[in-house]
């Protein structure tokens, strides 16, 4: 059964009763579409284990804002206050004397920014446990009608239409500083600037660095080479992107050889036009001048957390350009090289102290 957003709110009692029978219910949400349980009963919660094909991940449990210190040990405050409701699944201990079917010590909270879910979980009162609408592996259905064609096992979908989106962030708390355990639509930068500190990154994620320049054949793909020798390659993952770059093109033979005087190599570059995909991809964006800047928030507003001129990146200097060599002599591609590498220095040196804690 399929029911329109737009009638959803009235048809709460009867989503709350399939809940309360132990069914299964597809439900939009502010990033992708969930499927949900009564978190507090154990035979659905095994239901849903074997809907999802997956043996023992714990799932994630949307609670009323009211009930969340019932269920877990609520710290970290500035964070959760700021993020919560939104796009953040936060990872607390759970509270002595609760029993939460396959929980131990740890649960993960999320209150999605979705006016339908936050009216529904007002109604039903209790813990949801929820998952993305996929297969364990397989990519999220984006379309309700979708969710209804590959999970028979699911009673009821409300529509909210297609969502295309990344997913939540999933952050521990229980950890000081906090970890990022999974990267989704919050970005590490946005939770740092909330935090007033460095969070750590779990060992088998990497850090995404973003290089922005003009044509995409001189500064950025050298900034990206000589950032490559300073950072151990477990740590990041690295691309450069032009904001009038036609795909496809090599890197100019100065900022070949200017890379090579610094250890490198961009012998293999290839031009790429700045999209939204690259934007959202980054975890930092470093740009050449203010003119990209401006081109990257155009694409994606909310990118503004994460985007710096890469001169002023951790100083307090401002409107610091690096100067665009192209179309001149060997020394105008040092000149740039040598005042972008302090701080592509220093961004290495940040970016591996998010995966190494202090002891």
């Amino acid at each position: 059964m399929v029911i329109k957003i737009g009638r959803a709110q009235e048809s709460l009692p009867q989503i709350t009763e399939i809940l309360q029978k132990g069914g299964v219910v597809a439900l939009p949400t502010d990033t992708v579409y969930g499927l949900a349980v009564d978190g507090t009963n154990r035979d659905a919660v095994k239901k849903l284990f074997g809907v999802k094909q997956r043996k023992d991940k714990p799932f994630t449990f949307f609670i009323p804002r009211g009930e969340m210190k019932k269920y877990a040990v609520v710290v970290k405050r500035r964070i959760i206050d700021f993020f919560v409701p939104g796009p953040l699944t936060v990872v607390m201990r759970k509270r002595a004397g609760v029993s939460l079917p396959f929980i131990e010590d740890r649960i993960g909270v999320r209150i999605p920014q979705h006016d339908f879910v936050i009216q529904l979980l007002n109604a039903f009162g209790k813990p949801l446990a929820v998952t993305s609408a996929n297969i364990s592996g397989a990519p999220t259905l984006t379309s309700p009608y979708d969710i209804v064609e590959h999970f028979t096992q699911v009673e009821l979908v409300v529509d909210g239409g297609v969502l295309y989106s990344m997913p939540s962030t999933v952050l521990d708390l229980t950890t000081t500083p906090p970890t990022v355990m999974r990267k989704g639509l919050v970005p590490v930068l946005g939770i740092e600037k909330v935090y007033g500190r460095k969070v750590m990154l779990k060992g088998s994620l990497k850090f995404n660095v973003l290089f922005v320049c003009s044509g995409n054949t001189c500064r950025s793909p050298m900034a990206e080479g000589i950032f490559r020798t300073l950072i151990e390659r477990k740590y990041y993952e690295a691309k450069s992107a032009g904001t009038i770059a036609i795909g496809g093109l090599p890197a100019a033979h100065y900022a070949k050889q200017v890379v090579k005087e610094y250890a490198g190599s961009i012998h293999h570059h290839q031009t790429t036009s700045l999209d939204k995909e690259i934007v959202d991809w980054a975890d930092l964006i470093l740009v050449m001048e203010y003119k990209h800047y401006e081109t990257v928030l155009e694409i994606s507003p909310g990118a503004v957390v994460k985007t710096f001129l890469l001169r002023e990146y951790k100083r307090k200097t401002k409107y610091n350009e690096v100067p665009d060599p192209v179309g001149r002599d060997l020394l105008a591609y040092r000149h740039a090289a040598i005042k972008m590498y302090p701080t592509l220095k220093r961004a290495a040196k940040d970016i591996e102290g998010r995966f190494r804690r202090r002891r």
